[in-house]
């Protein structure tokens, strides 16, 4: 039987554009989770409230940001230099473009408060609230590595300051508490997917159709599971490259598992891109150069790609 509930929440659903539907899933994407029993809701109310976010933003202050982003891009650059073929000259910027994002990460995690979704004696659930307003507030630092034009795209240098933004975040969570960590762990993972995968394209592609084409009503079934597509596609990967390794680990490395994980979500966006746009472009003169220059580059297996997509 479909419930009073239900029937409220899809008539709320109707009356959202596209974009903003896609958005809600978008946003479901970064919820602070806890593994463990031991952190009460109690304890991450109060490190959600305005004086636990103002002390966690500064526990985060400029030279701890400036130390943990210069060790990240020293790391993210160790991790490329073992290959031939990349251009390494610019890998310089990557401190000086971290920099600058964070503390606009930061400031808006200070001064928005996060969205309760689920909560218990036990449990609290939060989400990024106002996650539009939050891309558009990091946009400006990232114009060149969303650009559609491939001509001004480097990819080189977007995959590294993704890198980056990984290992920084990682280090940067280390010097907060358990439950600050749980909170601000889905700021982090933003702006790293932020980086990588054109999230924002959809949506704006997908108010170009009828909130019950064919077109938007798959796009927007798929991207719900975008998660679990992306999780069963790296088990397989497991099975089928086993003896693959790099210089992070091998493929159940918890590390490379990650940087899996955000790729298998890239390439699914950048299918529904081409799908709402009619075309292949996005894949032809996008995806397809990233493979190339930077998969090759690093020595991942073409033949990996191929199975991934």
């Amino acid at each position: 039987m479909i419930s009073k509930s239900d029937i409220l929440q899809n008539l709320q659903q109707s009356q959202l554009s596209n974009a903003s539907r896609l958005s809600n899933i978008w946003t479901t994407r970064y919820l602070s989770k806890s593994s463990s029993v031991t952190i009460s809701a109690y304890v991450l109310e109060e490190a959600a409230s305005s004086i636990g976010r103002h002390r966690t933003v500064e526990r985060l202050h400029a030279d701890l940001l400036e130390d943990v982003c210069k060790r990240a891009a020293v790391r993210t650059k160790d991790l490329y230099t073992h290959y031939e073929n990349i251009n390494l000259n610019k890998t310089s910027e990557l401190a000086r473009s971290a920099l600058q994002i964070y503390p606009l990460l930061l400031e808006f995690y200070r001064n928005h408060t996060p969205v309760v979704v689920a909560k218990d004696s036990s449990l609290a659930v939060f989400a990024i609230p106002e996650i539009n307003i939050l891309a558009k507030t990091i946009e400006p630092c990232l114009t060149m590595f969303h650009s559609q034009n491939i001509r001004r795209i480097d990819w080189q240098i977007r995959s590294f300051l993704t890198t980056e933004f990984n290992l920084s975040g990682n280090l940067l969570l280390e010097y907060l508490s358990p439950s600050e960590q749980i909170l601000l762990s889905p700021y982090i993972n933003f702006l790293e997917e932020y980086a990588a995968i054109p999230w924002h394209r959809v949506c704006a592609l997908a108010d170009n159709y009828g909130p019950t084409s064919p077109e938007f009503t798959i796009v927007e079934r798929m991207l719900s599971q975008m998660s679990e597509i992306s999780t069963a596609v790296c088990v397989r990967g497991c099975e089928l490259f086993g003896g693959y390794y790099n210089r992070r680990g091998q493929l159940d490395n918890p590390g490379v598992r990650h940087s899996s994980l955000r790729d298998m979500h890239m390439f699914q966006v950048y299918l529904w891109i081409c799908l709402l746009q009619g075309n292949l472009e996005a894949i032809e003169q996008e995806l397809l150069v990233l493979c190339n220059l930077v998969y090759r580059g690093i020595d991942i297996p073409w033949e990996m790609a191929i199975q991934a997509t």
